[in-house]
């Protein structure tokens, strides 16, 4: 249920395609699990008792009961290095504005913006102005006509807010050093604490009056008190100002977990997760549709803990992209399907947002070694896997890079033309990356086997799907160590999704689930890709069993390199 009528298109998709799934017969899925709770096919039938049909239902979850952002699929920009519209070399809002329509043709229905407040640094994670656009960037009026075009095309606005630290140049740090008014809105100590980061690195540092503040990530960027009801009383006007004034559709919380400190505990405190909770709150009261999204830089069962008391709406899973990387470098289904198989019992519905990698990490391409097909692979697990997906920049053309930072934010690529590669008409702000000149928007998008023809692809079938769109994930155990499974449901929308993450082929994979939502005897017909089925071999549905599930079960004769295939279940 989206926040704004004029975007509601993915939505009245998904609803539209429910309501025509619902007068045909369908394979049966167990009645959809209340919002809060785990996704179906994780819970074993009791010791001793009777093992009892699972139910069979017709109708998918009711389409109101879902947030708006859970058939999205998003799209993490650094305006600084996506489009340059007046020459610069540094990218804009009008530059992002000019994009906005190869983004929809892609199929994105979100947008993640990195910083794009007033900052000292090219990142913009350390601000010197919360209510003031990056001069780099535009104007005010410049964000207005960019969430105004994003909203008429579908296309949500989140942004980043950096509410843990400032500059150091921000003018509460300086009237805080020299004792004004806001002497107390950052942390300060007369004597240096002993207490520093797990590395060793120092958080505490030395002022030039001889005191010693507190800077988690380094001495450029001093933590907020955000303890002091002051400071968070204007944090939540912030927030206020960017939804009413801009009219941006949610938040990304920078450093979600190490917003309050507690001695020598400085992250993950039970502190952190009542500030989070009050600022839910604070902003859900005003604003009940607002996305409060978190980066939880932790293990899966440290980040679901911030959805599963509320403290956020949605947070990243780490781990799952990781593993995914971790299994096709090693052709090794194992990581992976270890990483399914724990989310889905760790994140209540609506609450996962799933990447492969973000501004912080080498870029995908580069951990896979450069492999395209790899590549190719990795965007399938994403964008037929749980959760809200979120694609970094550039990912979708394969551009490579690795740390330092500068060079995992490099100008996108839209052509072969020089000097920027139609980023810009000047020379960029920072050298493109070290790719090809057919690493490009415009050459891919003329080729129909290209990594960005697979991304549209994909993201087409996602959308057109309510299973793969916002279904549960029930994990499926593999008799092939290369092989990955899962199911996506959503009511009586049943896919089976099968991957071979090896460079050579796999015959006759066995597929088990001891519990899941089927029911009867479904029909199973190639879905995804056109043409696999003439490859696969005559396709067989399971033999169901009392719990809903099925054992070794072959659905495929044969399955290529690195290839998958989604299969839908019907009865």
């Amino acid at each position: 249920m989206p926040v704004r009528e004029p975007y509601a298109r993915g939505v009245r998709a998904t609803v539209t395609l429910l309501l025509a799934v619902a007068l045909v017969a369908g394979a049966c899925a167990p009645a959809p699990a209340p919002s809060g709770s785990v996704a179906p096919g994780t819970a074993a039938v009791p010791s001793g008792a009777a093992a009892a049909p699972p139910p069979c239902l017709s109708e998918a979850a009711a389409p109101g009961d879902r947030p708006w952002w859970s058939d999205r699929v998003f799209y993490e920009v650094f305006v600084r290095s996506f489009q340059d519209s007046n020459g610069d070399g540094i990218g804009d809002l009008g530059g992002l504005i000019d994009r906005l329509d190869e983004l929809d043709d892609l199929g994105i229905t979100g947008l993640w913006l990195m910083p794009v407040a007033e900052a000292t640094s090219y990142h913009g994670y350390d601000v010197t102005d919360y209510r003031a656009i990056e001069s780099d960037y535009g104007t005010a009026e410049d964000f207005r006509a960019l969430v105004a075009a994003a909203h008429d095309r579908g296309i949500a606005i989140v942004v980043d807010f950096v509410l843990n630290h400032t500059s150091i140049d921000h003018p509460w740090f300086q009237d805080s050093m020299a004792r004004g008014e806001h002497a107390d809105w950052y942390l300060w100590s007369d004597a240096k604490p002993s207490v520093a980061r797990s590395d060793g690195t120092p958080v505490w540092h030395e002022a030039p009056d001889g005191r010693f503040y507190y800077g988690y990530f380094w001495e450029g960027m001093p933590d907020l008190n955000l303890e002091n009801p002051a400071v968070q009383r204007e944090i939540e006007d912030v927030a206020e100002y960017w939804l009413d004034e801009f009219g941006v559709d949610g938040f990304r919380l920078d450093a979600a977990k190490h917003l309050v400190e507690d001695a020598n505990q400085l992250e993950n405190t039970p502190e952190t997760h009542e500030w989070l909770q009050a600022f839910r709150d604070d902003v859900h009261a005003r604003h009940p549709e607002a996305l409060i999204l978190g980066e939880v830089f932790d293990s899966t069962t440290m980040s679901s803990s911030y959805v599963k008391d509320a403290s956020l709406d949605l947070t990243f899973d780490f781990g799952l992209g990781s593993a995914a990387i971790i299994s096709l470098n090693s052709r090794d289904a194992g990581s992976i399907a270890a990483a399914l198989d724990e989310v889905a019992g760790a994140y209540p519905r609506d609450t996962l947002a799933t990447f492969l990698t973000n501004h912080d990490q080498n870029r995908v391409m580069d951990q896979l070694g450069d492999d395209v097909e790899s590549a190719r692979l990795a965007a399938k697990l994403l964008l037929t896997g749980p959760g809200v997906p979120f694609v970094h920049y550039g990912e979708e053309i394969g551009m490579t890079g690795r740390k330092p930072d500068e060079r995992i934010r490099t100008p996108m690529r839209w052509d072969g033309t020089t000097p920027a590669a139609g980023f810009s008409t000047a020379d960029p702000w920072e050298p493109l990356s070290d790719d090809a000149p057919g690493v490009n928007v415009a050459d891919e998008a003329a080729d129909a086997d290209s990594l960005l023809s697979s991304y549209r692809d994909l993201i087409g079938l996602r959308a057109g799907r309510a299973a793969l769109a916002a279904g549960d994930l029930v994990p499926v155990e593999s008799g092939d160590r290369h092989v990955v499974a899962f199911l996506r449901t959503s009511g009586s929308d049943v896919v089976l999704v099968v991957a071979n993450l090896d460079v050579q082929p796999v015959e006759s994979p066995s597929l088990t689930l001891d519990d899941g939502p089927l029911c009867e005897a479904p029909r199973a017909s190639v879905l995804w890709p056109d043409g696999a089925g003439d490859v696969a071999g005559e396709l067989r549905g399971p033999s169901v069993s009392a719990t809903g599930g099925f054992e070794e079960y072959v659905p495929l004769e044969h399955l290529g390199p690195r290839e998958m295939v989604v299969i839908e279940l019907t009865r």
